[in-house]
């Protein structure tokens, strides 16, 4: 009896524990077993954040090169000596040698001083093709020039007038349909007042051509914008005023083709040349490259600060010299008129600034070789070559060397080669400065 009221009591037990238990755990659930951490606690994962990657910055710069070259003449014997017969011409001979520094360029420029205006036009009782003193070439000879690779051509010079305002229109006629751009002479005042502005790879040059006179051939009454004429460059506020309307209609470089100065000169004269030089580069000419002297003269560098405080560099090139013609020693009074300089330019912009420079200057000095279809020959390429490849002997190449060396002196008068670096240096900021996130 006993061992049965102690069973029935441990049962009462039993149950009133468990009943408690849970009461308990409800009312005061911190008393919960607790969990087991390895399968019920949240796993919280940490992830890794991406990094951010580095925006890269592609500048977007643009180059071009622009070659120019000086005086074209045709006398007498170069006509003749292009003549093939049945009134046919070719001149292509005689830019065989130069071609290849021509023909890559993204412009190459040229001093045409001749008419183009056909055989049948007559002016002042010269008819037909003349050489000087009133100046008509075969048309033949704008060809080869084309081919040759020239694609712009200046004909604000003495010689423009040479079979009067038709022949001018003629030939400007002419250049036009072989594709060659022509400044510095034109056919209506509405071309003349609108800016010559070529793209050459999304830098936009503006070209502008003027001369000291027309050799006392006046220009009509009613069509005075024919050609730009600014009496021997004592004044330059035409062609300031020029430049002024070449950045208003977007043009980042300006280059002005003054054909000027005293002939048969190593020097620019008058000596005020230089003063006008200087005040086309102050507004804003970037190279100024001269003709006319028939001699090469020096180059000469001019500085100026920017609004912001840095510097810019202009190019004057006083005369380049004759690029082709007959003329020669002893005809002549020195070598000198058988020399030619040719300038190559690099041209760069950065799309990203928006600004353009001058990045690189080169040249070459040439020589007509009149004997030998007046093919004109590179001297730094006759230097190292076979003198039979050029049909020379070796003493006329000794000789051609010795006026090289000479006309390198002429060059440097001015300082040009010293002060290039000083030039290159504020390019090379300006690349410096367009390679940086804008």
């Amino acid at each position: 009896m006993r061992r049965i009221t102690f069973l029935i009591l441990g049962l009462v037990l039993v149950v009133l524990a468990f009943w408690g238990g849970t009461a308990l755990g409800e009312m005061f659930p911190i008393f919960e077993t607790a969990p087991d951490t390895a399968a019920e606690e949240s796993v919280v994962e940490i992830v890794d954040e991406p990094e951010e990657e580095e925006e890269i910055f592609n500048p977007d710069l643009r180059t071009a090169s622009l070659v120019a070259v000086g005086n074209i003449m045709a006398h007498t014997p170069q006509i003749e000596q292009a003549h093939i017969g049945d009134g046919e011409y070719d001149f292509s001979p005689s830019f065989e040698y130069i071609a290849p520094y021509l023909q890559p360029a993204d412009l190459a420029i040229a001093d045409l001083e001749v008419s183009q205006a056909g055989p049948d036009i007559s002016f002042w009782n010269y008819s037909g093709y003349t050489g000087f003193p009133l100046f008509n070439a075969p048309q033949e000879l704008s060809v080869a020039l084309r081919d040759a690779g020239i694609d712009a051509m200046t004909l604000a010079n003495n010689h423009a007038m040479d079979r009067g305002y038709d022949g001018l229109q003629i030939t400007i006629d002419h250049l036009g349909s072989l594709g060659i751009e022509t400044f510095g002479a034109y056919k209506s005042r509405e071309e003349r007042d609108t800016p010559t502005i070529v793209d050459l790879n999304g830098i936009e040059v503006a070209l502008i051509g003027y001369t000291y006179s027309t050799n006392g051939i006046p220009v009509p009454d009613g069509h005075d914008y024919a050609v730009n004429i600014t009496e021997e460059f004592r004044d330059t506020e035409p062609v300031i005023n020029d430049i002024n309307q070449a950045r208003l209609a977007g043009a980042d470089l300006v280059v002005v083709f003054p054909h000027w100065g005293a002939e048969h000169t190593t020097e620019p004269q008058p000596g005020y040349l230089r003063d006008a030089a200087y005040e086309m580069a102050a507004a804003g000419a970037d190279l100024i490259i001269g003709g006319h002297p028939k001699y090469i003269q020096p180059l000469e560098w001019f500085f100026f600060e920017n609004p912001d405080g840095t510097e810019r560099a202009s190019l004057a090139v006083y005369s380049q010299g004759n690029f082709i013609s007959n003329q020669h020693y002893p005809h002549n009074l020195s070598p000198h008129v058988e020399y030619g300089l040719l300038l190559d330019f690099e041209l760069t912009k950065s799309m990203d600034t928006g600004k353009a420079w001058i990045s690189g200057v080169d040249y070459e000095i040439t020589w007509v070789h009149r004997a030998w279809r007046h093919r004109i020959l590179p001297l730094s390429e006759v230097m190292t070559g076979n003198p039979d490849t050029y049909n020379l002997t070796s003493s006329k190449v000794d000789e051609l060397e010795s006026w090289r060396q000479r006309i390198i002196d002429v060059i440097d008068l001015y300082g040009y080669s010293d002060e290039k670096s000083r030039a290159m240096a504020l390019a090379n900021a300006l690349l410096d400065e367009a390679m940086k996130p804008q």
